[in-house]
């Protein structure tokens, strides 16, 4: 099925914000990565939880900047 060229805008508009969105998150959750490994006592539970929790967005954004890629062509 065909789309619109406004939706595939509109879709494109919504992936881009959705990305934004996560990558500021991505680099809250780099910066939180970062203090807990530098620091002078290091707390092995959080800095796990922030390394998983940096993945998961690492993850999410590669998607979404894959749909984006995709919806450019």
């Amino acid at each position: 099925m065909q789309r619109s060229a406004l939706a595939i805008i509109t879709l494109r508009r919504e992936l881009a914000a959705r990305y934004a969105r996560i990558n500021r998150l991505w680099h809250s959750a780099r910066s939180a990565y970062r203090r807990l490994h530098e620091a002078p006592v290091q707390n092995l539970t959080a800095l796990r939880g922030a390394a998983q929790r940096l993945d998961a967005l690492d993850r999410g954004r590669a998607a979404l900047l894959r749909d984006l890629k995709a919806l450019s062509d």
